[in-house]
């Protein structure tokens, strides 16, 4: 930079001498015109003084006269002549000037188109290490480059293989999960006879199949769905509420009343005490007294009907709690939904009730009444079959096995 400022210098005091040179020959030619010029000059009085000094003569005069003309004729022309021959001089000097000032400006260009080649080789010359190790280094980040993109690719192809092994695996998670809920659906409606339990299995396992979003699962949601509707169809009893009725009647026996070995009832002729008692006053009598008291210890009466022995009061506890018994294994036979035994041990304590309590009670016929009610309760009703969307299921789960196989082998 700081030739390149004294070069710049050394141009500008060329131009500055340049000028000064040629303002130098413009005052030269303007002197030379006036030393020309007063010559001319001087030569007018010298011929004033001539002709003033010849004035006397008149020879002369005619000829002095015509001489004058012929000069005052010659000086105009010399003055003509002199102005060309300066501005000449002058238009030949402003041309060599302007060709030097052109000259002097090709020359600083070339100088300056020079100075600045040798700048810019020195700038290459330096540039280029460090243009040589930015191309490797170019080099080297595109080769990372590269290397990175197959990383990246490999990668997406690893990340895209993964998210199609995880919805396989998460498929193969919900048919696994569907085909359990409805094994445990068969199992407690076959087994325990859980209507409640067997559909809600069944419910849920159709929303794992419709988690699958999968179109080819809609013939097992079909078989499904029918299924469904026909296990709805079941009139489910109230085990819970007939249980606790027949709890509610097994405290009730202990308020029956029972009903008495006979009916005792008022001899038709009843005689006053003085006739039951006569006064023996002759031995005679005495016969017919003892008589009358052998018949009082012994007394006939007539039954009509089933006989029925006189009960202990042990008997009666017994009674009380076999009666309970009955009731208690009704109620095991509802909970396991035995209709054969449910209804013959409500039809036994029914029996027992009209035997041994009395039936124009209150409480004894509201207790028949509810033991007719139960016994007429179907507690085991018949259930449909649910195995059609199990084996749909199951021939899914083969297609989709063998699908896979197939494509392995492809593969």
């Amino acid at each position: 930079m700081t030739d390149n400022k004294s070069r710049a210098k050394a141009q500008s005091e060329d131009s500055a001498a340049a000028k000064n040179g040629a303002a130098a020959k413009n005052s030269n030619a303007k002197k030379e015109d006036r030393t020309q010029s007063k010559p001319l000059a001087a030569s007018k009085p010298a011929t004033a003084k001539g002709t003033d000094s010849d004035g006397g003569s008149t020879a002369n005069s005619g000829n002095d006269a015509s001489s004058a003309k012929t000069k005052k004729s010659r000086r105009p022309r010399r003055k003509s002549h002199l102005g060309g021959f300066s501005s000449l001089i002058i238009f030949i000097l402003f041309v060599s000037l302007a060709a030097a000032l052109v000259y002097w400006v090709e020359k600083q260009q070339k100088e300056l188109a020079s100075l600045n080649r040798y700048q810019i080789d020195q700038l290459r010359s330096e540039l280029n290490p460090a243009l040589e190790q930015l191309k490797s280094s170019n080099r080297e980040l595109q080769q990372r480059l590269a290397t990175q993109e197959k990383n990246q690719q490999a990668l997406n192809d690893a990340f895209s293989n993964l998210l199609k092994t995880r919805r396989h695996l998460r498929n193969d998670w919900l048919l696994a999960e569907a085909d359990y809920l409805l094994r445990l659906a068969s199992h407690r409606l076959l087994l325990a006879r859980d209507t409640g339990s067997a559909l809600a299995a069944m419910q849920t396992a159709d929303e794992r199949l419709r988690d699958l979003a999968d179109p080819a699962v809609i013939p097992v949601r079909n078989s499904l769905a029918e299924d469904i509707s026909r296990l709805k169809a079941v009139h489910e009893p109230d085990i819970a509420g007939l249980s606790a009725r027949l709890s509610a009647l097994a405290h009730e026996v202990d308020k029956l009343p029972l009903l008495s070995a006979y009916t005792a009832r008022k001899p038709t002729n009843v005689k006053p005490d003085s006739a039951e008692n006569p006064r023996i006053e002759d031995w005679k009598q005495l016969p017919e007294a003892i008589w009358g008291d052998i018949k009082k210890l012994l007394v006939i009466r007539e039954r009509h009907g089933k006989v029925i022995p006189l009960l202990s009061p042990e008997q009666h506890f017994f009674l009380i709690q076999n009666l309970k018994l009955q009731l208690e294994q009704a109620r095991l036979a509802l909970l396991d939904a035995e209709q054969d035994i449910y209804q013959e041990r409500l039809q036994t304590a029914a029996d027992w009730i009209r035997n041994f309590f009395k039936q124009d009670d209150p409480a004894t016929q509201a207790m028949l009444t509810q033991l007719e009610q139960l016994a007429a309760e179907n507690i085991r009703p018949t259930l449909p079959d649910i195995g059609a969307s199990y084996r749909a299921l199951q021939d899914f789960r083969e297609q989709q096995t063998d699908s896979k196989d197939s494509r392995g082998e492809h593969s």
